[in-house]
């Protein structure tokens, strides 16, 4: 197609003059073949224009004209990017792709913050979009490997670990579930730039493969060790929270953000609405995990006794604390009102397990003694359901709404399994 955008505009084969930026007839015909591909190019007026501009603007540098070479031509104008411009690097594309997830949760946005920070970009931050392939992503778990290697190496070695370029404060392995995080964050973000963006004409992630990903089973806790863990933690601090977790498979931040407004002990449930997250060094306010972690959980008697007996203790601490007082209506905080720090509730737990003489497991080993412990018990798979707040699509869509008085009856069958274990 000819050119017809800018006919004054381009340099012909003629004169060297006419070339901008050249000084002689041989630096002009060191460029000529390449502006002949270059104007092979144009398959509409819009191009045409584009590759008008580009060669209009070209200069001659260390004898040679400073044009991209009709591959790069080619694939910048199939994207619909300028061919003149290498465009948007991957840092920049990382940025705006995070930047534009607004519904993400704290917790969510965090990881995603560190795999960016720590793995991705310190290794493909100024690739530019239209250049970025297989060979980047690989460079990204390249970079892990290193830096993995270094760490056993000194650790072979008795010295302290300096892997280069790592920018984490700590020098950790980084594990295979990681480096899954990892490789799952660069398919999303590719993902977007290729299919909704059209900023890369493929998905080059593919061209990784990772070992597979292992998952330990989570430990759990007979009906006798949370028996002995309850009757040590009755009287302690968080021992009704602990509970609660145990007993009736709470997360942490659910039990830490339990507010009296959303529950009702005449009911006989405590409510999920604002859970306390921990991002970092900071405790802040979140969101249900899932549309299904919005929920009552539901007590047994025993646990209703002993929440109005917790809720009279907090009302005299709170005059005590007179005008010190935080109100933030929670269930368990500490001595002035304020929310306990996630990541110290369960160093607590694992504090009280231990002086309890029980197996030492995490906080959230305790949520899956709970559902364990709902098994065992015999409780209905949807009842369990419920009762942890999992929502998978199609089971929660066809089972109907299950009446208070199956979760009441469920709560005291766990209660009742764990109270004559061991009798």
């Amino acid at each position: 197609m000819p050119l017809s955008g800018h006919p004054s505009r381009f340099p012909s084969a003629g004169p060297a003059s006419s070339l901008p930026g050249t000084s002689g007839t041989s630096q002009a015909l060191l460029g000529l073949d390449r502006i002949r591909d270059l104007v092979r190019l144009a398959q509409d007026p819009g191009d045409a224009a584009r590759i008008g501009d580009l060669i209009w603007s070209a200069r001659v540098r260390d004898g040679k004209v400073q044009l991209p070479g009709a591959d790069v031509v080619r694939r910048r104008l199939s994207l619909g990017a300028d061919p003149a411009q290498s465009g948007e690097t991957f840092g920049q594309a990382w940025d705006a792709w995070l930047a534009g997830k607004k519904r993400l949760r704290a917790s969510s946005r965090r990881r995603l913050e560190q795999i960016g920070e720590h793995w991705l970009k310190p290794a493909v931050a100024d690739v530019p979009l239209e250049r970025f392939g297989s060979g980047h992503c690989a460079a990204v778990f390249d970079r892990v490997e290193r830096i993995n290697a270094e760490i056993e190496a000194a650790h072979v070695d008795g010295r302290k670990p300096r892997p280069e370029g790592d920018v984490r404060t700590r020098p950790l392995l980084v594990g295979i579930a990681t480096q899954h995080r990892i490789y799952a964050a660069l398919r999303e973000v590719l993902n977007h730039l290729w299919k909704k963006e059209h900023k890369i004409a493929y998905k080059p992630v593919y061209a990784v493969e990772l070992e597979p990903e292992e998952t330990p089973e989570a430990d759990r806790w007979s009906a006798a060790e949370a028996r002995r863990f309850l009757a040590y933690t009755e009287d302690k601090p968080l021992g009704l929270m602990f509970r609660t977790i145990v007993l009736r498979g709470a997360r942490r931040g659910e039990a830490v953000g339990f507010r009296w407004a959303s529950s009702d002990l005449d009911a006989g449930y405590l409510g999920v609405d604002r859970p306390i997250l921990q991002i970092g060094g900071e405790v802040i306010e979140g969101k249900p995990k899932t549309k299904g972690s919005e929920r009552k959980v539901w007590l047994d008697a025993v646990s209703v006794d002993r929440y109005r007996t917790h809720r009279k203790a907090q009302l005299a601490a709170r005059l005590r604390a007179s005008t010190a007082w935080q109100d933030n209506d929670l269930i368990f905080c500490r001595e002035d009102g304020s929310p306990w720090p996630p990541d110290q509730v369960s160093r607590i737990f694992k504090r009280y397990a231990a002086e309890a003489g029980v197996r030492v497991i995490k906080l959230h080993e305790g949520r899956h003694t709970g559902a364990s412990l709902a098994r065992d018990a015999g409780v209905d798979p949807k009842i369990r359901q419920e009762q942890l707040g999992h929502t998978t699509g199609a089971m929660t869509d066809h089972y109907t709404h299950v009446l208070a008085e199956q979760h009441l009856a469920a709560a005291e069958a766990v209660a009742r399994l764990v109270g004559e274990a061991g009798s």
